[in-house]
């Protein structure tokens, strides 16, 4: 019986993938490790003898790439990139045909603008659009304290994002402390130690509770977010990357429709506000992942019923420059006139 439900739903560990491939230029390489430390994963290393950065996986990983090319934006000498396109062949995971394609820079004109660099098309959008073009997610931050002014100016544009009914189920929980921010650091990456464990062995049991969690839920158990737990163990348990503040966006659970929905809507509203005023901002979902299972964090922040975490999201002052479009995978689009 477990052998045919493994046969017909398996490859849920460690699937068969085609990866992104790693570009670099090394004689234009300034050695300033920029790369690697905005890696939101174990992909990019740094070679102290050569002086130069490596792309690599982990155990059944052949590159652990989750394709965000932030360490592209972030390369002075522009000597780095990845490109191709990451695809799951079979199982549970397979990738949508629809979905299948190399990643492209923005085209908000068409095929149009298939050979044109950004700043060629950049004038005529809306500044709405540029900054949703330019956005990226920042791991790299200044020691600058943040406003109280500014920080409130931010949740109060979260406050007007549409909600279902109106019911504005959100509540913003801002943590300028640094030692309660790293200690929800320690104690949510504990957990995901534990995951990264379970997910990076090849032992036969492993493979098998693997398929059957993600059977029970599949936005779980992807491979791509074990890259990322790796670089977490890697930092010693570093999640929210010392940012001077972090807002965490709580729901009520008891709001209208789906108040994750909602949530989400605002958080975003906070995002773009953010990078519109020379900020930056990067979505941190482990913590909300991790939290049902790590009781002294809630009691830690204060977080009591009808509330719960849905996203939580660094803010602070880039350290490097980091407001430039990158190619994304093809949009999955549909018509029906």
């Amino acid at each position: 019986m477990i052998h045919s439900f493994m046969d017909r739903h398996s490859l849920a560990h460690m699937p068969p993938t085609r990866f992104f491939y790693f570009e670099y230029e090394a004689g234009q390489c300034t050695s300033c490790k920029a790369c690697v430390e905005t890696c939101p994963t174990s992909c990019l290393q740094w070679d102290d003898e050569k002086k130069q950065p490596y792309a690599t996986g982990l155990s059944g990983i052949e590159l652990a790439c989750i394709g965000c090319n932030n360490c592209e934006v972030v390369c002075p000498a522009g000597c780095i990139r990845m490109r191709g396109e990451y695809k799951v062949l079979k199982g549970r995971y397979k990738t949508p045909e629809d979905k299948s394609g190399d990643m492209t820079l923005p085209r908000p004109f068409g095929p149009a603008d298939a050979n044109k660099k950004f700043q060629e098309i950049e004038e005529a959008l809306t500044e709405t659009e540029r900054i949703i073009y330019r956005r990226r997610s920042v791991r790299l931050f200044k020691n600058k304290p943040l406003s109280k002014d500014l920080i409130l100016r931010l949740t109060e544009a979260a406050r007007f994002a549409p909600s279902a009914g109106n019911g504005q189920p959100c509540k913003f929980l801002v943590v300028t402390n640094k030692e309660i921010n790293r200690k929800v650091d320690q104690k949510c990456a504990r957990i995901l130690k534990m995951i990264n464990w379970l997910y990076a062995g090849r032992d036969r049991w492993r493979k098998i509770l693997i398929t059957l969690l993600s059977a029970i839920s599949a936005n779980k158990w992807d491979q791509r977010p074990i890259a990322a737990m790796e670089k977490v163990r890697m930092t010693d348990g570093v999640i929210t990357f010392d940012a001077p503040a972090v807002i965490h966006v709580l729901k009520d659970k008891r709001g209208i429709s789906h108040p994750d929905i909602d949530a989400a809507i605002a958080a975003h509203n906070l995002v773009l506000t953010a990078h519109s005023l020379g900020l930056g901002t990067c979505y941190i979902g482990f913590i909300a992942s991790t939290i049902p299972y790590v009781p002294s964090v809630k009691k830690l922040l204060n977080i009591k019923y009808p509330y719960e975490i849905v996203t939580s999201i660094c803010v602070g002052y880039p350290k490097l420059k980091y407001d430039k479009p990158v190619p994304r995978s093809p949009a999955s689009v549909e018509w029906i006139e």
